[in-house]
């Protein structure tokens, strides 16, 4: 995030607009320590990815930049965050606060945003799956990859429009 900002292009109400969604008004009580992007499992692996970044974007009121950005999809909603904030920001509250903006403001479409919700659910299936394989299985010898496909098999969801 090397770059320069231009006052312009800041919506200086943007952290009023997201405090009036659910769960969002806890946003005011950061201070920046950073244990939320410290304790995150995807700011781990995904360096685009950092609640404390998020926020400070936020409050700058970079809307516009924020609502397109695919980093918002990036978040698995474990509420490790939310979970280690000494303030109680609920930064996973902030993530769905935005997301629903990025719909309501059609930046993503609905469709979208029912394709990446079936996504998550895909993934956390995916998981449980392989994690009960490894939880019952021989600690001497188990084919991760080959368990991950096994744990592919039969597995279905439903269409957004089944939903």
């Amino acid at each position: 995030m090397d770059k320069t900002l231009h006052i312009q292009d800041l919506d200086p109400l943007f952290k009023e607009e997201l405090a009036r969604e659910p769960g969002c008004q806890h946003l005011y009580r950061c201070f920046a320590c950073g244990v939320c992007t410290a304790t995150c499992p995807v700011a781990e692996i995904e360096p685009e990815f950092s609640p404390s970044r998020i926020i400070r974007q936020i409050l700058y009121g970079m809307k516009d930049e924020l609502l397109a950005s695919p980093t918002l999809w990036y978040c698995a909603r474990c509420a490790q965050c939310s979970f280690s904030c000494p303030q109680d920001v609920r930064f996973l509250d902030i993530v769905q606060g935005l997301r629903n903006l990025a719909v309501r403001e059609g930046v993503v479409s609905a469709i979208r945003a029912a394709q990446l919700a079936q996504g998550e659910r895909l993934i956390q299936e995916l998981r449980r799956r392989l994690l009960g394989a490894l939880v019952t299985a021989p600690e001497d010898g188990l084919d991760l990859k080959a368990e991950l496909g096994r744990a592919l098999d039969g597995l279905e969801l439903p269409t957004p429009e089944e939903e």
